[in-house]
């Protein structure tokens, strides 16, 4: 199975989401942005790596929050959330076509990742405590 990372970025009450670009896996659903860990890296390198390949963003990264199991067709991955704060703004866009900041309200009529789901209802409810 396969270990994926994803970075929780929090701005009071909003989280930080990426939009799949057209012709990705997911293209059109709103993730969590991060990646898979490669052998012999730590799940916090794998994170850092992974936001400036695709964000071209520096970032801190901090405890694990939660994760979660995921049966997709291709395979099954372990979807693991990590508290990050990014090191200065978003230069590029490599997997994603957007960045968004939302509110927990603003996350139900969005089109979500199936993944990352449960991993939001255990932050946003954490956030809201």
């Amino acid at each position: 199975m396969k270990q994926v990372v994803c970075a929780v970025v929090m701005d009071g009450a909003q989280i930080l989401l990426a939009r799949r670009a057209e012709g990705e896996h997911l293209a059109g659903l709103w993730e969590l942005p991060g990646g898979k860990v490669e052998p012999g890296e730590s799940l916090a390198d794998a994170l850092t790596r992974e936001l400036m390949e695709e964000l071209g963003v520096g970032a801190r990264v901090g405890a694990e929050l939660t994760r979660s199991i995921h049966h997709y067709e291709r395979g099954s991955i372990e979807l693991i959330a990590l508290a990050t704060q990014l090191d200065g703004g978003i230069t590029r866009l490599s997997v994603h076509d957007a960045v968004q900041w939302y509110s927990a309200d603003e996350l139900a009529g969005l089109p979500i990742a199936p993944a990352d789901i449960p991993l939001l209802d255990v932050i946003l409810a954490g956030a809201r405590a």
